[in-house]
């Protein structure tokens, strides 16, 4: 569903209106099928816990809530609302996000109040390693800092959004619409783009653009 929409908007590209229109018309459409597909006890879980690794959770309703420090590895998010939710320190690696809409979200690294052997607090940054992002939403969020290795965004649309500081490591950017992110000490190494081409195979200078 996002992913048709995200096709239509490409070809919208001149238009100002297009990106809150879409994203507007994504919300409205992602609310309606709630409860359609998702897990009502694992959503319960979820809410209850923060954990939930591997549970069903397609076209969940997600909206603003607090997931900081969740560990959702491996589960079916497909057509999940995260709209402003936040996802400091979550873990949702390997994780089914087809289709999401990750708009306004916020995944930073999460500083914890225990320390380790030299007495620093230690940190959880969010991960997203190998989730697979065909075709989501990631408009104006900030996952700065998160480990997004081997991560699929094929067919994504990416807009003002910041990655500043992010492990982008072997990820997909093929067909992904790209436009006005920051991506400021991101590790970009190994990441292939339009053409399937790998992004600075020698991954010994610095990166401050995908250069699309």
């Amino acid at each position: 569903m996002v992913q048709g929409i995200t096709q239509w908007l490409r070809h919208c590209g001149g238009s100002p209106v297009a990106l809150p229109v879409v994203t507007a018309f994504t919300l409205v459409l992602l609310h309606a099928s709630t409860a359609q597909a998702v897990d009502d006890a694992d959503l319960k879980r979820l809410i209850e816990t923060n954990e939930c690794p591997g549970c069903d959770l397609r076209q969940a309703d997600l909206r603003r809530l607090d997931l900081s420090g969740a560990n959702l590895e491996g589960a079916n998010l497909e057509e999940a609302n995260f709209f402003y939710a936040v996802l400091d320190g979550a873990n949702l690696s390997g994780a089914d996000l087809r289709s999401t809409n990750l708009s306004y979200v916020r995944a930073l690294t999460l500083v914890s109040d225990i320390t380790d052997s030299q007495g620093e607090l230690i940190e959880f940054p969010a991960k997203f390693v190998g989730a697979d992002l065909t075709g989501a939403l990631l408009n104006y969020g900030d996952f700065s800092g998160a480990d997004m290795t081997e991560a699929n965004f094929f067919e994504a649309f990416i807009d003002k959004t910041q990655f500043v500081g992010s492990q982008l490591q072997r990820t997909n950017f093929e067909s992904t619409f790209v436009h006005d992110i920051d991506l400021r000490g991101a590790n970009l190494c190994g990441s292939t783009y339009w053409g399937g081409n790998d992004y600075r195979r020698a991954c010994n200078v610095p990166v401050t653009d995908l250069e699309l």
